[in-house]
C-alpha cells in the first residue's frame, strides 16, 4: 500500500513539475503580466510642474518590443506598465500613472 502510495505522490509530483515548468517557459505569469492601458499624453510645461525630470533636464525613453502590435511602448520604471501610445506622437511624453512618472514615445 505505501508502494502504492509513493507511486501516485511521486506521478502526481512529476506531472505538476512538468506543467509549471511548461508554463514558465513561455512566459506565463500572473504576478508580473499586466493589460496594456492607453497612454495619458502631458505638456512639457505641466509635466515640468508636476513632474520635474529625473536628472539631466530630460525624461527617459519608454521602449517598444518589435514583437508587440504598433504604439505599444513599455514604460522605464518599475513595473514597466505598457501603454498603447497609437494616439500620442513620437517624441511626445506620456504620463505613466502607476509609477507617476513621465517618458517619451519612442
Amino acid at each position: 500500500m505505501k508502494a502504492n502510495s509513493l507511486k501516485i505522490l511521486s506521478i502526481g509530483a512529476a506531472g505538476l513539475f512538468v506543467l509549471t515548468a511548461a508554463l514558465y517557459s513561455q512566459g506565463i505569469d500572473t504576478r508580473t503580466s499586466h493589460p496594456v492601458m492607453t497612454a495619458t499624453a502631458i505638456t512639457k510645461a505641466d509635466a515640468e510642474k508636476k513632474y520635474p525630470p529625473p536628472h539631466a533636464g530630460s525624461y527617459p525613453t519608454g521602449t517598444r518590443n518589435p514583437h508587440d502590435a504598433s504604439g505599444v511602448v513599455a514604460s522605464p520604471y518599475p513595473p514597466y506598465q505598457q501603454y498603447d501610445c497609437s494616439k500620442v506622437a513620437h517624441g511626445g511624453l506620456v504620463l505613466d500613472v502607476r509609477a507617476k512618472k513621465v517618458f517619451v514615445r519612442p
